[in-house]
Parts: structure tokens; C-alpha cells; sequence
């Protein structure tokens, strides 16, 4: 069973909460995609290797691209490299890419979808709480320079996030807090519900 969120935006999109929604990732591409990048880090390997057989099983075409682990994976360089990739294989306009991980991985990928061709179809697969609930929804992407973080991006709202809650399960408590933080601040700035449902039972509200 998933919960599903639509998220108003230029493009909307569906956002899938729950748990083993991998099944559901086909629907989210076009009936027109033939090839999919699925761009993550080594700690996601596995998570990245279930990907590439549930795409395979659905007929598509999918190529792993393995990036560095968090804030690392965020340069020029390893864009161009997932740029070279993608021209390798083939990739065009009517293909796709998929970011398996914490927010870093999602900034990566959907700048990389962003910019390919001037544009193709993203699904992010958002491993960490902050990425479920900042990073891969509202289309920011980027990467960093020299000078600082998230100086170069573009605005590409995905075709539709999966966030499964079991990735959470295995997360250490300060990441589960650091996301939690930004699930307050929804509830500052407009549901204030958000804020009475964490002041009933804190510990409950944290819990994964």
C-alpha cells in the first residue's frame, strides 16, 4: 500500500509514500522511454542493483552510473561524467534518469536531467529522511563550486518520487533529526497541525 501526494507545480507529480514500491516505478516513465540512468552512490548499490532488475523486467533499457557518496558527489566533474554516459549509451530526449539516495544524489541527478539534452524525465528515490521531504521534491537541483554549495542548478521538477519508509528504518538518529527539522518548518510556515501532532508525543513523532 502507498500514500499517494500530488504536488501542484508547473508540471505536477505524484509523490508515492509507503513501502516495496519499486513495482510501481515503470508507470512513472513514459510509455516512449527506452533508456533510464539510474544514478547513485556505492552505499546504495544494492538498492541501485534492485532498480536496474525491476526496469529490466519492465522492458526498458537501464545503465548504473555510480557517483561519490554525499556533498562529493556535487561537481562539474562528476556531471560530466554522467553527461559522458549518457551520450555513450545513446541517451535522448525521450529517455530518463533515476537518482537512488540521500539528497546529495538527488541535487546530482536531477541537475544531470536538468541539463541532458536540455531536458529529460527524472524519478527521484530518496533514501534519507531529508531527501524524502526536501531534497527530491519542489525541482531544486544542483551542484557546488569552489566558491560555494548550490551555486549552479536549475529548477526540473521530477516526474514522481518514491519514498519508501523502510529506508529510514536503518538511519542513524541524526539524520532522522536533521530531516525532521525541515518537517517543522513546513509547520511554521502553513501546517501548523504538523506542529500540534509533534507537541502530543515528540518521541513518537521521531520515530521511524
Amino acid at each position: 500500500m502507498a500514500e499517494l501526494i500530488e504536488v501542484r507545480a508547473e508540471r505536477p507529480y505524484p509523490v508515492l509514500v509507503g513501502t516495496d514500491l519499486l513495482d510501481r516505478l515503470p508507470g512513472l516513465l513514459d510509455t516512449g522511454v527506452q533508456r533510464v540512468a539510474v544514478i547513485h552512490p556505492p552505499t546504495m548499490i544494492d538498492l541501485a542493483s534492485r532498480v536496474v532488475r525491476r526496469l529490466t523486467e519492465a522492458g526498458l533499457e537501464p545503465t548504473r552510473i555510480d557517483v561519490p557518496d554525499g556533498e562529493a558527489a556535487k561537481t562539474a566533474e562528476v556531471a560530466a561524467t554522467c553527461w559522458a554516459v549518457l551520450g555513450q549509451a545513446g541517451f535522448t530526449r525521450s529517455d530518463a534518469v533515476v537518482g537512488v539516495g540521500g539528497g546529495a544524489t538527488t541535487d546530482l541527478a536531477g541537475f544531470v536531467a536538468a541539463t541532458w539534452l536540455r531536458g529529460v524525465r527524472v524519478v527521484h528515490i530518496p533514501t534519507t529522511l531529508l531527501g524524502m521531504v526536501d531534497a527530491a521534491v519542489g525541482g531544486k537541483t544542483g551542484i557546488n563550486t569552489a566558491e560555494g554549495k548550490n551555486l549552479v542548478g536549475a529548477i526540473w521538477e521530477p516526474a514522481g518520487v518514491l519514498c519508501d519508509l523502510a529506508a529510514l528504518e536503518t538511519l542513524p538518529r541524526n539524520e532522522i533529526i536533521a530531516g525532521f527539522a525541515e518537517i517543522v518548518k513546513a509547520g511554521f510556515i502553513r501546517y501548523p497541525e504538523i506542529l500540534d501532532i509533534i507537541e502530543a508525543d515528540p518521541d513518537a513523532a521521531t520515530d521511524p
